[in-house]
């Protein structure tokens, strides 16, 4: 057992661990080994060593943003976009670029930052602290960001791709013929997810021609020659109509033919399963359409849905998001007239700092923007079905016990507030374990000490935004268990009034290698962190544990993490699973809302659960539940809750836009939805399914179409314990569960 640890500082001598995303600088550097292709099978030895580049850039003036740019090697551009976003009567300009690059660990130089073999680094022994020094310091970092006149972030992210993803071709512009899609209520619902069915029944038109005009398989095997896509292959509408046109050709070797459900491919292969996520969400969001209801699917990477921690998703997630907008860009030229959309993007992150400038959720406000700017330009006289939606679910992790944060002292910054946590992490884990530290960018003095299971509290020394540090059990330093890094959000406050953090990262090795490693793991048990800093009464030091559980159809060795503090409450007075926070535990509920769901340019939902008499009315706090002093149960018992697991926002966060069906019941589990195959219909639970159904209440608010008997007014849209879980709104819920039209609409 490990009872002491050791740091190492990360040489870094040409600045290149500030480029990488810290989930990525910590699988290139001493995860390669094992955090994919070890839960998978390759087809190829340069698989997976691909590298995405993201620049995202924000100023005062469009002006000041940079012009496309190139670096060397690199492909084709993914996408470029440059838009002027006005809040608060403030003109901020925002520009997004992306690539991808082939990566060698042995050449790129970033293989030159490994630890000295032989021995260890010695850090300085660190000061005592200082009030007014720490202060100084951090008002001195942070008047050097404020007087920027524009911000650039440059991450380059570990791409999960196979080599046959990569084209060998020139990139080609798309083309696209109308349709005659009616000007009045043609709509684009668009779907981001994994194991999208493009032959689907549910997604024909009234002739049993589909209505997905592009579908992009982003780790399909790349077509020869030329391809529309920069990396995966684009299955078109003339494409699919040919498939379904092949009487009686099994689905099976339909998709095969379409680059799906291949299993002579390495991998996992979720469309040919009984249940996909995918096509069940793109089911409630568009299925069973009118034939002028368009649809536009976008299918990640395997790798990037298997990895739960979302630690590949985010440029993946973008490239897809772009590439919607461009598609329905292509349709309203051709069709002369600007068609509104609705992107569904059923996942969650744990993590991200919860402020809105999450480099996704900065990337996807610029995105939609831009959009929106293209079309004002191209259809002057025809404003009013310019829209975009995005939809976003609030997450399932309300009871994870993944969140914890404390406020700062009364007495402010002359004192450190410490955010002490009991991580608890699990034997047998064959996956990486991350915990994020955030805490405001301007907070001073930041100490953190780490405590391994059954050891002696250690200072972490040498950590700075320039310089990250990698853990080591005593006496072993050549043995890597873990990386800790810190890092600062960009920008300026003046420029969009968000208050920027910065953050901690603590990358642990698994607790249980595969046999084909022989790298130590790190030890299971509990870990204690604490995070020291000095910030101001009114701010507060947040963490959040990334997920780690295997996703829907996925074999996952991933077993997840947890912080395990007795103070925490897991059951209410009547036995029962608790929902509501209370107690000394700095472990919260509230505060686990979806990472990347606190955007601008998100509608945010929350899964209700149907027919449910477990609680009297609205939402009470827990000493109002039935058993305790002075209750006195309702005569009427809602028909509608929250989910159990639906998660929360906590007060200072962006509370969730409104609330759809997750569950019938809590014997009577999920809705309705079309399974992998076409005539299947199957259940499936959580905020995933909630989203798409209030995804097609948007699209069918520009199709014209009637939603009633919703969305109305929750009784309790008052109560904040409400609104922090499903917003002050709510959809009906399914209908009679036959599996038809009515209720996959």
């Amino acid at each position: 057992m490990t009872d002491a640890l050791t740091f190492t500082p990360e040489d870094d001598p040409e600045g290149v661990t500030a480029m990488f995303d810290p989930y990525s600088a910590w699988s290139l550097r001493y995860a390669l080994d094992f955090d994919l292709t070890a839960t998978e099978d390759s087809d190829d030895p340069h698989d997976f060593r691909y590298m995405f580049t993201v620049d995202t850039m924000q100023a005062g003036d469009i002006e000041d943003l940079p012009e496309p740019f190139r670096l060397e090697g690199e492909t084709d551009v993914v996408l470029l976009t440059r838009s002027v976003n006005i809040d608060g009567g403030v003109e901020s300009a925002q520009a997004t670029f992306q690539s991808i690059a082939p990566f060698d660990p042995a050449a790129n130089s970033f293989s030159a930052l490994a630890p000295a073999e032989g021995g260890e680094k010695r850090l300085a022994a660190p000061p005592p602290p200082d009030e007014t020094a720490e202060n100084e310091a951090a008002a001195a970092e942070e008047a050097e960001d404020e007087a920027q006149s524009g911000s650039r972030d440059t991450l380059r992210f570990r791409a999960p791709l196979r080599r046959v993803s990569l084209p060998t071709g020139a990139a080609r512009t798309m083309e696209y013929t109308a349709q005659g899609l009616p000007e009045a209520t043609a709509t684009i619902v668009g779907v981001i997810d994994d194991g999208i069915n493009p032959l689907h029944d549910a997604l024909r038109d009234s002739a049993g021609a589909t209505r997905v005009d592009f579908a992009w398989v982003q780790d399909a095997a790349a077509p020869s020659g030329s391809t529309t896509v920069p990396f995966g292959r684009e299955v078109t509408k003339a494409e699919i109509d040919a498939q379904l046109a092949q009487i009686p050709k099994p689905e099976a070797d339909r998709l095969v033919a379409l680059g799906l459900g291949d299993f002579t491919r390495a991998g996992v292969h979720t469309v040919a399963q009984r249940l996909s996520h995918g096509t069940h969400v793109a089911s409630l969001a568009g299925g069973h359409g009118p034939d002028h209801l368009r649809l536009l699917t976008v299918q990640l990477p395997a790798a990037v849905t298997m990895a739960t921690s979302g630690a590949f998703m985010s440029p993946f997630v973008l490239a897809g998001a772009a590439h919607i907008l461009d598609r329905a860009w292509l349709m309203s030229l051709a069709e002369g007239f600007p068609i509104p959309v609705v992107i569904n993007f059923s996942y969650s992150l744990s993590g991200g700092p919860h402020n809105g400038l999450h480099f996704l959720e900065r990337a996807i406000d610029t995105l939609v923007q831009a959009h929106l700017e293209r079309l004002a330009r191209q259809f002057p006289t025809k404003p009013g079905r310019a829209e975009v939606e995005v939809v976003l679910p609030t997450g399932n992790r309300l009871l994870a016990r993944g969140h914890g944060e404390i406020e700062g002292a009364p007495e402010g910054r002359t004192v450190k507030t410490a955010l002490t946590l009991p991580w608890r992490v699990q034997p047998g884990d064959e996956s990486s374990n991350f915990l994020e530290l955030w805490m405001p960018r301007t907070a001073a003095g930041v100490e953190l000490w780490l405590t391994p299971p059954g050891g002696s509290p250690t200072r972490v020394t040498g950590l700075s935004a320039q310089q990250a540090v990698v853990i080591h059990p005593q006496g072993e330093p050549a043995a890597v268990i873990g990386r800790i890094s810190l890092d600062r959000q960009k920008g300026q406050k003046a420029l969009d009034g968000i208050a920027r953090k910065k953050r901690v990262l603590i990358a642990l090795a698994p607790s249980c290698m595969p046999a084909s490693v022989s790298r130590p793991p790190a030890p299971s048990g509990l870990w204690q962190v604490e995070l020291r800093a000095r910030i101001s009464a009114d701010e507060r030091i947040e963490a959040w544990i990334q997920r780690d559980e295997a996703p829907l159809g996925y074999r996952r060795a991933g077993r997840q993490s947890y912080f395990d503090d007795p103070a925490y409450h897991r059951w209410d007075a009547m036995g029962g699973t608790a929902v509501y926070d209370s107690g000394s535990s700095v472990v919260k509920r509230a505060g686990s809302l979806n990472g990347i769901a606190t955007g601008r340019s998100s509608t945010v939902v929350g899964p209700s659960l149907t027919r449910s008499e477990r609680l009297a009315t609205g939402f009470p706090p827990l000493g109002d539940l039935p058993g305790a002093p002075g209750y006195t149960p309702a005569p009427i018992a809602p028909r509608r809750t929250a989910a159990l697991y639906g998660a929360a926002a906590a007060p200072h966060q962006r509370q969730p836009d409104a609330s759809a069906e997750g569950d019938r019941s809590l014997v009577i589990t999920g809705v309705l939805g079309a399974g992998a195959a076409s005539g299947s219909t199957v259940a499936m639970n959580g905020s995933s399914v909630a989203a798409p159904q209030y995804a097609r209440h948007l699209a069918n608010g520009f199709l014209g179409l009637t939603t009633s008997p919703g969305p109305t007014l929750w009784p309790a849209a008052t109560e904040a314990a409400h609104l922090s879980r499903l917003g002050p709104r709510a959809l009906a819920p399914q209908g009679s569960g036959t599996g038809g039209p009515a209720d996959l609409r």
